[in-house]
Parts: structure tokens; sequence; C-alpha cells
């Protein structure tokens, strides 16, 4: 029979493996992030990288220009900078609403600044640039175009928009 002060030993080197085992286990992993902001444009969610949202403005009045194609309602003064307005659910395949409803989320990229008509900000997340799935091959409708991938949001998987395919198909 083991004297107490040998199963005591027994015990503490017992405890110190399992101590070493369990720091095993435990990876710390210092991975890039990205913010993104998840909003509502119709009945579905989408998102832009953080990066390209300058900040989100509510309903304004937008100024009529003649001659200006249908995704263009016009402009719109922000501080007295004068910036278009661009309806995106023309490029996403949505329903066209009445302007004066909703937000305008002030996009930038490069030189292009433009104001983006969206219904509702969902959510603005930090998320692991290794979650951002390429967009699937499948991807049908008008949305097609903007889609640079795909993230998960709760039970949602959500198309991530490039503001930068946006400004390209503006500048046809």
């Amino acid at each position: 029979m083991a004297s107490a002060e040998e199963q005591l030993k027994s015990e503490r080197i017992l405890d110190e493996l399992k101590k070493r085992q369990r720091t095993k286990d435990v990876v710390d992993v210092d991975e890039d992030r990205i913010k993104i902001v998840i909003f509502m444009c119709g009945s579905n969610l989408f998102a832009f990288y953080g990066r390209n949202i300058r900040e989100i403005l509510p309903s304004c009045e937008i100024s009529w220009v003649p001659s200006l194609p249908d995704y263009l309602p016009g402009l719109i003064n922000v501080r007295g900078d004068i910036e278009s307005v661009i309806d995106i659910r023309h490029f996403l395949g949505e329903k066209k609403v009445s302007h004066g409803t909703g937000l305008i989320a002030m996009a930038v990229h490069g030189d292009f600044h433009s104001g983006i008509m969206i219904d509702t900000i969902e959510d603005v997340v930090d998320i692991p640039i290794s979650t951002i799935q390429p967009p699937l091959a499948t991807l049908n409708g008008a949305a097609r175009d903007l889609v640079i991938g795909e993230i998960k949001y709760g039970d949602s998987t959500i198309s991530l928009l490039d503001v930068g395919k946006l400004a390209a198909l503006i500048s046809l």
C-alpha cells in the first residue's frame, strides 16, 4: 500500500500532466479580422466591407437631375459636398421603392464617392478574413456582378458586395 506522501506526490504529478495537456490544447491564433456592414435591401440581407462605408445618413432630400439613368435618383448635399445617390435595388433585382425612405450609406472606393440607398443597417461586425467564402458559381440574378463573397451571419448566408464593382458598373 502506498504511503500518503507517495500518493500526494502521484496526484501532483498527474495534476501537472493534466495542466500541461490542457495548455497544449489551447492555441491562441491571432487571425486577421475585417469589419463588415450588414444591411437590408428589399427582402434580403447584404454586406459591404466596412472600409468602403464612410458613414450612414438618415433619409434626406434627393434632388432630381434630368437625363440620369434609373439607378441614379439624383444628388444630395452632404455638409457642402454634392454627392450622387445610387439606388442599389436596380443592381440587386429588388423591387423599387419611393425615395425618402430608408438610409443612405456613403460609399468610398478610390476616387469613387457616392451615396447608396439601403433600407436598414442590421449590424456592423468584425469577422475573421478566413470566414469569407467565394460566391457560389450558381449565383443568378442581377446581384451576380457585384458579389465577391459570402459570409455566415447567424443562420443566414449573406452576399458580400464590392463597392469597386458597383463603381465600375456606374462608370460604364
